[in-house]
């Protein structure tokens, strides 16, 4: 179910959207879009590689807060404008205790732990999202 499409997506920021919708073609489109965006600026077509596993809806769902941490013209978009798509607007107070957790927490621990998976990623961000 796409929940654009049923209209239970304009309750949901574009956080909740990612983390809890089933609309993978959403956001795989969406982490095509900035990860080409981010090889160009950055002159790194390896980045490019990633984009070879398009069956896995996981890598694609952790990869966006992969970006938000990363990329600051996702991130501002992200933040101001994600709500023109038909979704909620983020709660600014509630993105940044989220956006520092994710900076400081999230994916430094994700990048230096070897033994931490795409799904114990997830669900540290799900959790981590709700407490903030």
């Amino acid at each position: 179910m796409n929940i654009r499409d049923s209209g239970i997506g304009r309750s949901l920021d574009i956080i909740m959207y990612v983390l809890y919708s089933d609309d993978q073609k959403f956001i795989k489109d969406m982490m095509v879009q900035v990860v080409n965006e981010v090889a160009n600026e950055n002159e790194c077509n390896e980045l490019l590689l990633i984009l070879q596993h398009k069956d896995n809806p996981l890598l694609y769902k952790c990869l966006f807060f992969l970006l938000l941490d990363f990329q600051p013209s996702f991130r501002h978009w992200v933040l101001q404008n994600s709500h023109s798509i038909g979704l909620q607007k983020l709660c600014p107070d509630k993105a940044l205790r989220f956006l520092r957790t994710l900076r400081e927490d999230i994916v430094p621990n994700f990048l230096v732990n070897e033994t931490q998976r795409l799904d114990d990623m997830e669900r540290i961000i799900k959790v981590e999202y709700i407490r903030s």
